[in-house]
């Protein structure tokens, strides 16, 4: 990476209470699930400045956008999804796993991820061992009809050119590999620690994985599925991969770590908020957003190089 020097927080927005998922859509909007105040905040990108705030109800966590579907939420405890339009509307609450369950660890039990081409969202619940499938369509459906065992997912990315779902579970220090074609298990890799956060490189096939319980990000490689360790300090939460293949790491003491693609080495540590959890990189204005639980609020990376 050159001039890893300019990499900088350019903007701090506030988003309300523990700010825990993030995503970006193809309009430059990001979304941010502010699990403390049941709302979803919608950040333009270009201006650093929220534009609107939806209601989703108790405890959002995971967030996901599709280009033609719009947002979809998940709550954690209480086994739903919220469907949100392209015009900031909720227009379904879906139901993926029943009732809560006192069992529900809290925070960090549900992630989401979208595969566009299938139409599928996929929603991980770590307490009940399963990955919920909702079909997506114009009209949101109400409960989500199919889901997969996989013992105690929580962190979730979709590789939408071979149509696979990769899977972290923390209490068993792996990733497993769904075949979206049969909707099972084909792989189930070991990593380090509580992995938790994990982002896809799809062009160099790589998957980076942020064992929150070690020092490392583990590396996996998708065709393959040999893994590497970076080494990159305490307790790496979240990451999100740019346009260049570098990632970005939240650690909980108010950093982010990034990764050079070319290297395989840490290349900069940025300062953010407090306790940095959700991590996204957003092309349209070469920034990286990353959710501060801690402190609610939202830090904008300028990734601008001379």
């Amino acid at each position: 990476m050159s001039n890893v020097e300019e990499l900088c927080v350019v903007a701090t927005i506030p988003v309300g209470t523990r700010p825990v998922g993030v995503a970006v859509d193809v309009h430059d909007q990001v979304f941010v699930a502010s699990s403390g105040d049941g709302t979803v905040l919608v950040v333009n990108a270009l201006t650093n400045t929220v534009t609107g705030t939806i209601n989703v109800g108790p405890h959002p966590e995971g967030v996901a956008t599709d280009p033609q579907f719009g947002v979809f939420v998940a709550h954690s405890g209480g086994g739903i999804v919220s469907a949100i339009d392209r015009f900031n509307t909720v227009v379904a609450t879906i139901n993926v796993g029943g009732p809560p369950s006192i069992f529900d660890p809290a925070p960090n039990t549900v992630g989401v991820a979208v595969d566009h081409f299938l139409s599928r969202a996929y929603v991980t619940n770590r307490s009940r061992h399963r990955v919920s499938i909702i079909g997506m369509s114009s009209e949101p459906p109400t409960a989500a009809h199919e889901f997969i065992d996989v013992r105690g997912p929580l962190g979730v990315a979709v590789d939408s050119v071979d149509h696979r779902v990769y899977v972290t579970q923390p209490d068993f220090n792996s990733v497993s590999v769904i075949d979206a074609a049969t909707n099972g298990v084909i792989a189930t890799i070991p990593v380090r620690q509580h992995p938790m956060g994990i982002a896809l490189d799809r062009p160099r096939r790589r998957a980076y994985v942020a064992n929150s319980g070690f020092t490392t990000v583990s590396v996996i490689d998708m065709v393959t599925g040999g893994t590497a360790d970076i080494d990159v300090g305490l307790r790496p939460i979240g990451v999100a991969v740019d346009s260049r293949g570098d990632a970005y790491v939240t650690h909980s003491d108010g950093t982010v770590k990034v990764i050079d693609a070319m290297s395989s080495t840490v290349s900069a540590t940025i300062p953010v908020g407090s306790q940095p959890v959700g991590v996204a990189f957003e092309p349209h204005s070469n920034r990286v957003y990353v959710a501060n639980k801690g402190d609610g609020t939202v830090s904008a990376i300028d990734l601008a190089r001379s």
